[in-house]
């Protein structure tokens, strides 16, 4: 395998390589947006486009266990362009467009919005949430008879930006992960609320949204990943066709907006509870560390003994198998293409039989305390979405860099897509 992460803040290239040993000594060179890993066997020329590699600044050259070889190079790249605000305007037309909004689980009519003419787009921000001292959201130094002091900042809306009126029959507002509507649009006996807050799709029971409280009005927010949009389809001269039901928001698109929005807010620390229909249970623990970085990755087909030739399954370009005349002239040439990221550290608290369970309690029970922590609680399916995706993401993470140390031990490496940054 062949791990490339590139920061853009600190222009440096980390390059890890899975190197066998069989192939004798392992040569690299450098070219601008090349780079050759050449043994005894054969070798591979990697092109990396956008970047500039200065290949006299390699340094911090190391050895790790299992044919593992790592460095470091000096890299810039070219400009990027910004992605999210398409996916924002996209998220617009689709509600102004659209007739209803559907539970994704079950298609389940959960709002009709046919005649909500705009929905603004607003950027997501946290204020503290209404009646902390009520349930299990209290401060830590408030005499309770259970001991479980958590703090708790919900995802509402900052109500010093957001005004009522915002939010009327005919109008609503979207932040990108969420879609604030009036109470009044709900189509009735299609939901249920559990705790007094948390809406449900009365057909499945997943959790769409959440009450949301600004001034004296009530209002919901209903998360995007979590509803397709009933639209009108019309073809080309714009006769209707039929209705037909899109998502309003792709799960790997929620996750980057709901990791950027966190980060815009400056919630670094975040404990993540996952809601059900029984209620909520602690999920996830998150350490933002606001990095972004691009990741490359590759497989590195092995060289057969000299004479032979690796397998048309290995070769990037079948035509090029002509090449491989010579251990000399066996080369095997790939491009690879950068995914922008956020660097995320996350930590799994749900109770497990696990050894590490232990210390995960622990380390919950300290963050609840700390009232630098932030709160949020999302479905349950969200959570395990997004813990999958970040488990993707740190398969393609260097070996070496995936289990962290000091202050970050026993968080793993992760990471979402980066939507502001898109070859």
């Amino acid at each position: 395998m062949l791990f490339v992460e590139h920061i853009d803040t600190k222009n440096t290239l980390v390059l890890t390589a899975q190197f066998p040993k069989e192939q004798g000594d392992c040569k690299l060179i450098v070219n601008q947006d090349l780079i050759e890993i050449r043994g005894n066997l054969g070798g591979y020329s990697v092109e990396l486009p956008g970047l500039s590699i200065s290949g006299v600044t390699c340094g911090n050259l190391q050895a790790f266990p299992e044919d593992i070889i790592s460095c470091t190079f000096s890299a810039t790249r070219s400009k990027r362009t910004n992605q999210s605000r398409g996916i924002l305007g996209s998220i617009e037309r689709l509600l102004v467009d659209g007739a209803s909004l559907l539970c994704k689980f079950c298609q389940n009519t959960i709002v009709k919005i046919e005649d909500v003419k705009t929905f603004k787009t607003d950027p997501p921000g946290f204020c503290l949430e209404d009646g902390l001292e009520s349930d299990e959201n209290y401060f830590c130094h408030t005499t309770h008879s259970q001991e479980q002091p958590l703090t708790r900042v919900s995802a509402q809306l900052p109500k010093e930006s957001f005004n009522s009126s915002s939010v009327t029959h005919s109008s609503g507002i979207h932040t990108g992960t969420e879609v604030i509507i009036d109470s009044s649009l709900l189509e009735p006996r299609l939901f249920k609320l559990q705790a007094g807050k948390y809406l449900h799709c009365s057909r499945c029971l997943m959790s769409v949204g959440q009450k949301v409280n600004v001034e004296t009005h009530e209002h919901f927010a209903l998360w995007t990943n979590c509803l397709d949009v009933l639209t009108e389809e019309r073809d080309i001269d714009g006769d209707f066709l039929r209705y037909v039901e899109k998502p309003l928001l792709e799960e790997i698109d929620f996750y980057a907006l709901f990791i950027k929005s966190l980060l815009e807010n400056q919630c670094y620390r975040v404990i993540l509870s996952a809601i059900t229909w029984h209620g909520c249970v602690d999920f996830m623990l998150l350490w933002l560390i606001d990095q972004e970085f691009d990741l490359y990755n590759a497989v590195l087909p092995k060289f057969l003994p000299t004479g032979e030739l690796p397998s048309q399954s290995d070769v990037t370009d079948p035509a090029d198998s002509e090449q491989y005349q010579s251990t000399e002239q066996r080369t095997i040439t790939m491009k690879l293409e950068p995914t922008a990221c956020r660097r995320v550290f996350y930590r799994i608290v749900l109770p497990t039989s696990d050894a590490s369970a232990t210390e995960s309690q622990r380390l919950l029970k300290a963050w609840c305390q700390d009232f630098g922590v932030t709160l949020f609680r999302l479905p349950w399916e969200t959570c395990i979405g997004l813990a999958s995706c970040l488990q993707q993401f740190t398969m393609r993470v260097a070996p070496q860099h995936r289990q962290p140390e000091r202050h970050l031990s026993g968080f793993t490496c992760g990471a979402v897509p980066n939507l502001d940054q898109v070859t």
